[in-house]
């Protein structure tokens, strides 16, 4: 937030994330959250006084005049009505932003994100000569600040600036005593705009993902109890599909997993690999798996 203007910034990898929130909304309210920003000086903060009330305050860089303020989420709200005499209206909520609509105004919000296109929002009174205040959203470049200083579990291989999404409602693939849970995948290598949420033909990444760690856990879940007694608990599963070849690894610790294990892994794995590489006429694949050997 600057000088009247307030800018919310997509990266372009992070598409996927943002159509989730998108979908996920209902019709009067959208809520995103935001990272700290590097390119402000300032931030909102939200603090408790004394008396158990809260008050928002702006922390700033000492001895640095306060130009660009940063916040911790913004909301969406499309239930403002044109009996206010208002086109929008911006304010300040705790440590966040509000920003009121009416409801058109919110779903051509919502269809310009889905469609990845910038949006103007201009507060004030409706008929004023220029808005007393302007909120723009736009597609920026990507993010390079995900995962920073995570290593691959397969072989130490930095993450910094990988994409990847966690997996919150895969299936558990359970053993004698033990389970294994797919919690993450690291898009490593993926054909232009796949991460932009189309995952549609001729190769389906996300089906992709999770037809290779269904093929992964069905051959892993009669060795978790030795998987374990070897400390092996985090396990990665590296693969690469091109339509001229395909390969894997798969690993722990920062080793590969021993050879006692590459027969299951074979038998599973390849005939996924191969289908997918038939389908592939974008390019190399490259994707990585994590997985967890759980109690």
């Amino acid at each position: 937030m600057e000088d009247k203007k307030t800018f919310i910034n997509f990266p372009r990898n992070r598409y996927n994330d943002i159509i989730k929130v998108v979908n996920n909304s209902n019709d009067h309210v959208m809520a995103l959250a935001a990272n700290f920003s590097k390119e402000a000086d300032s931030h909102l903060v939200c603090i408790q006084n004394d008396d158990g009330n809260y008050q928002t305050q702006a922390i700033n860089i000492q001895n640095k005049p306060r130009k660009v303020t940063g916040a911790s989420f913004v909301v969406f709200n499309g239930a403002l009505k044109p009996a206010s005499g208002l086109t929008a209206k911006s304010s300040i909520v705790e440590d966040g932003l509000m920003v009121q609509i009416v409801p058109e105004d919110m779903a051509t919000l919502k269809q310009l994100l889905r469609e990845m296109k910038g949006y103007t929002l201009g507060c004030g009174a409706i008929g004023g000569s220029q808005p007393d205040e302007v909120v723009e959203l736009r597609w920026v470049e990507d993010d390079k600040e995900a995962n920073v200083g995570v290593k691959s579990v397969i072989d130490d291989q930095a993450m910094d600036g990988v994409t990847s999404l966690r997996i919150h409602n895969s299936t558990d693939y359970i053993g004698e005593s033990r389970m294994i849970r797919w919690t993450e995948v690291f898009l490593l290598q993926v054909p232009d705009g796949s991460t932009r949420g189309s995952w549609g033909d001729p190769v389906d990444l996300n089906k992709l993902a999770e037809t290779l760690a269904r093929a992964c856990c069905v051959a892993l879940t009669e060795h978790l109890d030795k998987l374990k007694e070897a400390s092996m608990t985090k396990i990665g599963l590296r693969v690469a599909v091109d339509s001229e070849k395909v390969e894997y690894e798969i690993g722990a610790n920062g080793e590969k997993l021993s050879a006692d294990y590459m027969k299951a892994l074979d038998m599973q794995l390849i005939p996924v690999m191969h289908q997918a590489a038939s389908q592939n006429h974008d390019g190399p694949i490259t994707l990585e798996l994590l997985f967890h050997v759980l109690e």
